[in-house]
């Protein structure tokens, strides 16, 4: 029994976005580490303050001063769309494989 296009072409998107998640995350995290944080935060980000050191890795962040973060701004947002999406795909997938209609491509 073959799987129809629609479905397999959902599945197909539902299997590459965890992987895209997990390269959007593992790019934060590169950012968490570098080997002197008050220097880094200094030269590049205008400050260290000792307060705002601390790494959490969800959300990714460690911060230089309360208004400066390592972690660009946009990686956190994009794990969690690329999370919502694999769920959405998924339940796409498997509404295109219940569909009679999407059967008669076959």
């Amino acid at each position: 029994m073959r799987v129809p296009g629609t479905a397999r072409r959902w599945a197909v998107a539902a299997s590459c976005a965890p992987f895209a998640a997990f390269l959007v995350y593992a790019w934060g995290a590169i950012h968490l580490y570098t080997p002197d944080i008050r220097e880094t935060c200094v030269l590049a980000h205008g400050g260290w303050d000792r307060d705002y050191g601390q790494v959490t890795y969800f959300p990714l962040s460690r911060r230089c001063n309360a208004y400066q973060d390592l972690v660009p701004a946009y990686v956190n947002p994009a794990v969690v769309v690329l999370l919502t999406a694999t769920a959405l795909f998924a339940g796409l997938a498997v509404a295109a494989r219940r569909n009679p209609r999407s059967r008669e491509e076959q």
